[in-house]
């Protein structure tokens, strides 16, 4: 059976035979050195799998630290096999540009590293969207499979419960034995779940995408990038080059799927019992958009005090528009920018929020998706903290009535949450400072750290002043910027797991008696 074989030879596999498509693609467009580069890396890779399990065969199963450990491992190694195509037919780029652009994509980073995309042939644009379909995918599936059972991913601010009580989800995770499940029942029960909603999500905004005019190529690439949240795309204007409201309409509504794991609960033991309206994720998601969009709409009339704005009346809705789909797009780690963006600046007299774009990525969407940054989640259990204080402190002798849920996210959720944001900009700076020693200034090296390890690619380009890209920056910077990303897309606490030094004693300790 397919799930038996170990996580890495699944993967590559994966790419493997996703590779026929661009190869197919290339084939139909009469490109025949595309064609063959791409079938010729499919054999490659395939192959290579095919070695990789017949190497690993009759090794037993996976501790839970070595089940991150593989995982970490794919971020770094799955990009190399995803490079060669691109290499072969990019060779100006070189091996660690290739490389770079695709742990752009695969991380669901997002951005590019090449100069003028114009130039880039079409099918190496639809393996771009494939690999971060494919990187979205694995780290959806990631985080029900290994993630979730070790209270990682965002999973850890949830519980545990306090002491005398569990909840219904743990009671039911311990019954269905969602913890001590070997691998193949835990990846056969969620993909069963997550891979037909992914994909039909991805299929269904393809055809919305195409039915209101765009092309082929850009209909599946877009819809690939928005259900991936990697915001890549054949042109260099992103979705805005298209310029239709519709279309950003239906971006719009699929990003929001796309950031909340209530389409995915199923794919957990236990599931989610919570209404969507009553998703605490989606609830502060709603009130960031409507906080950043209130900010940049009514900054207009705070500036028309003391700068001449002149009469935007007629781009009131434009303006409106623009700040609500590309607060939420950089929001959800997307990075696509509305089309009605460069109205919306002027309405606001701001030339670019940089500042506002920079934390709503960091802060991220919802967790247990392919959305980057804090997560929501974390957010939350910080703000239920930071409120009960202020209770407590106005009113010393006030008693609050809570659930056993709210009382675990309150005590272990919020102190949890604390100490990922602070791993986070320890990271966040470690990345700063070696950029910094590399040639970037102060500035730039901050947005392209927040980029990286927030996962929002587009970011870069939007924020800096001189619109900087990826493709301007020296190959030393560039690989930084691609282990921030793997350790953005892992998350510090899944590396803190995998190096801890107990779990090693552990782990050697178990080995010992197998054997």
């Amino acid at each position: 059976m397919i799930f038996r074989l170990p996580i890495m030879v699944q993967i590559l596999g994966l790419i493997g035979l996703a590779m026929l498509l661009p190869a197919a693609y290339g084939a139909l467009q009469q490109d025949w050195r595309v064609s063959r580069a791409f079938l010729h890396a499919s054999i490659f890779v395939m192959v290579s799998a095919a070695t990789v399990a017949l190497i690993r065969s009759g090794r037993r199963e996976p501790t839970a630290r070595r089940e991150l450990g593989v995982l970490l491992i794919s971020w770094m190694i799955i990009p190399v096999f995803a490079a060669i195509p691109v290499a072969i037919l990019m060779p100006a780029r070189g091996p660690i540009g290739a490389w770079f652009e695709m742990v752009l994509a695969y991380t669901t980073t997002g951005g590019t590293g090449f100069d003028d995309l114009s130039l880039v042939p079409n099918p190496i644009h639809l393996w771009r969207g494939i690999v971060a379909w494919i990187g979205g995918l694995v780290t959806l599936t990631a985080a029900y499979v290994i993630l979730a059972p070790r209270r990682l991913g965002g999973f850890e601010v949830e519980g545990p419960s306090p002491k005398g009580s569990v909840s219904q989800a743990t009671q039911q995770m311990v019954t269905l034995g969602a913890v001590t499940a070997p691998i193949e029942a835990r990846l056969y029960r969620s993909l069963r779940v997550i891979l037909p909603i992914y994909a039909g999500l991805t299929g269904i905004l393809a055809l919305v995408f195409s039915s209101l005019g765009q092309g082929g190529l850009l209909s599946t690439v877009h819809a690939m990038s928005i259900l991936s949240t990697s915001g890549i795309s054949p042109q260099a204007k992103g979705l805005a080059g298209v310029g239709s409201f519709w279309i950003e309409l239906a971006a719009l509504a699929f990003m929001v799927l796309a950031s909340t794991r209530l389409v995915y609960s199923g794919a957990r033991a236990g599931g989610s019992t919570r209404v969507w309206y009553m998703d605490p994720e989606i609830r502060l998601m709603a009130g960031l958009v409507a906080l950043a969009t209130a900010v940049l709409f009514f900054r207009h009339w705070v500036g028309a005090l003391s700068i001449d704005l002149g009469n935007k009346d007629p781009n009131v809705f434009n303006a409106l528009w623009g700040s609500v789909f590309t607060t939420l797009s950089f929001l959800t780690t997307t990075g696509f920018e509305s089309a009605s963006w460069h109205t919306a600046r002027e309405w606001s007299g701001l030339d670019n929020p940089g500042v506002m774009l920079l934390g709503l990525a960091a802060l991220g969407g919802g967790a247990a998706t392919t959305v980057g940054g804090i997560k929501l989640i974390r957010a939350y259990a910080l703000i239920k903290q930071g409120m009960r204080e202020i209770e407590r402190t106005i009113r010393p002798d006030y008693v609050v009535g809570v659930g056993a849920d709210t009382r675990g996210l309150l005590r272990h959720g919020a102190f949890i949450a604390w100490t990922f944001i602070m791993l986070y900009f320890i990271v966040l700076l470690m990345t700063v400072v070696a950029l910094t020693t590399s040639g970037l200034r102060f500035e730039t090296a901050l947005i392209a750290a927040t980029a990286a390890i927030s996962n929002t690619g587009p970011l870069f380009k939007s924020v800096t002043s001189d619109n900087l890209g990826f493709a301007e920056l020296t190959q030393t910077a560039q690989v930084i910027l691609a282990f921030a990303m793997i350790a953005g897309r892992i998350e510090v606490l899944a590396l803190i797991s995998i190096f801890n030094l107990d779990n090693w004693r552990r782990s050697a300790d178990a080995t010992i008696k197998h054997w």
